[in-house]
């Protein structure tokens, strides 16, 4: 493979691949291809020969002072399918450049907050719209459902402040008690949420060189560019080669659960901000049936006798194969019944398994889906 961290400059095809890619990595969540290739295609209406400047964590400027944030959108998949968010995430950073310069820090780099279709090529608009590179990096390196379900909490990078823009260009900043407190965070974020129709920007967890070297998802826009490739490139014949191969030269695990399957049924609910509900999907050669219980993002996956074969923070993607000549990853906000579908599983960033936190900052979501450990028997 060739050298990854060579990638500065990123052009119309690293920006496709990014959309393929980090919807693949965004394991359910993370907003879908569509909004990314929205995003895509209104950037490069505005310049053909778009090029946005890729740093390196350790190009960073040394200076402590000197910050980087991450924007995405928060809300309902469901609730919020077809918007951009554009607007909201511009006036983010634009609201967090100011919140940086009230305490003698100057914000300098865009990252991506998580991954997924629509909320990782977001950061690279943002960024490109106020002027700013983009980290080769990801503050989780997959999606996450709630502010306190991350790599940077775990890793003691404070949330707060946290700036809401709406797009309109109504910005209101959080700010908890305890910095720390993602939870509080979470809370201000969910209940704006709500009140600008399911769907807000958000610009949070502002980041110096020291930080992301400690906490962040470091080199994951270069793995998304990659993995973006073998997907667009494949077939539903040819996809399982093409990952397994991609894979395999980036040293991560990685597992085709079933390569061919059909989603006979499909329990949603949309309420809080969240589409929580059940898919199941039974697989077209053995006849069995397997269920991934999600919060926006996959969080677990039940075999034919209901146990338990991986959970979070592995990232458990569907692939769509119905369509002619490609492969799509799929949001959960986007899968039918009677969608012919790969189920795989990955392992996330090695970050996400290095403290007990990585585990233990999920227990609020598992349990109010329905997570039982007593039938668990993880396999990734």
């Amino acid at each position: 493979m060739e050298d990854l961290k060579m990638i500065r400059d990123l052009h119309k095809d690293d920006l496709k691949y990014i959309v393929y890619g980090s919807s693949f990595y965004g394991g359910g969540g993370g907003g879908s291809m569509e909004e990314g290739e929205a995003l895509l295609a209104a950037m490069l209406a505005e310049d053909p020969d778009l090029t946005i400047k890729m740093y390196d964590v350790e190009d960073m400027e040394d200076d402590p002072a000197v910050v980087s944030t991450m924007v995405a959108a928060l809300g309902s998949p469901v609730a919020t399918k077809g918007r951009t968010f554009q607007d909201e995430s511009v006036n983010a950073v634009k609201g967090m450049a100011e919140e940086a310069s009230f305490t003698g820090r100057m914000l300098k780099y865009v990252y991506s907050g998580e991954q997924g279709g629509g909320n990782t090529l977001l950061p690279l608009y943002a960024a490109w719209k106020n002027g700013l590179p983009i980290l080769n990096t990801d503050g989780n390196g997959r999606a996450v459902p709630e502010l306190n379900t991350g790599l940077l909490p775990v890793h003691g990078i404070p949330t707060s402040p946290v700036v809401l823009a709406s797009e309109k260009g109504d910005t209101i900043v959080g700010r908890a008690k305890d910095p720390m407190d993602s939870k509080a965070c979470e809370n201000i974020a969910r209940y704006m949420c709500q009140a600008y129709d399911q769907g807000i920007g958000f610009a949070a967890w502002m980041m110096n060189k020291e930080d992301h070297l400690k906490a962040s998802a470091v080199g994951q826009m270069t793995k998304t560019i990659e993995v973006g490739k073998a997907l667009a490139g494949s077939t539903a014949d040819t996809v399982t080669a093409a990952l397994e191969k991609c894979f395999d030269a980036m040293g991560a695990a990685f597992k085709m659960v079933i390569q061919s399957g059909t989603i006979t049924d499909i329990e949603i609910d949309s309420a809080g901000g969240f589409d929580t509900g059940v898919t199941t999907i039974v697989d077209d050669q053995s006849g069995e049936e397997y269920k991934v219980t999600f919060q926006n993002e996959n969080l677990f996956v039940e075999d034919p006798n209901g146990k338990v074969i991986v959970t979070i923070p592995s990232i458990i993607s569907l692939l769509d194969l119905s369509l002619e000549g490609e492969v799509r990853a799929l949001s959960n906000s986007e899968t039918e019944v009677g969608q012919k579908v790969a189920l795989t599983i990955t392992r996330a960033d090695d970050r996400w398994y290095d403290l007990p936190e990585c585990y233990t900052c999920w227990d609020g979501v598992m349990v109010s889906a329905g997570y039982c450990r007593a039938n668990e028997e993880v396999s990734l």
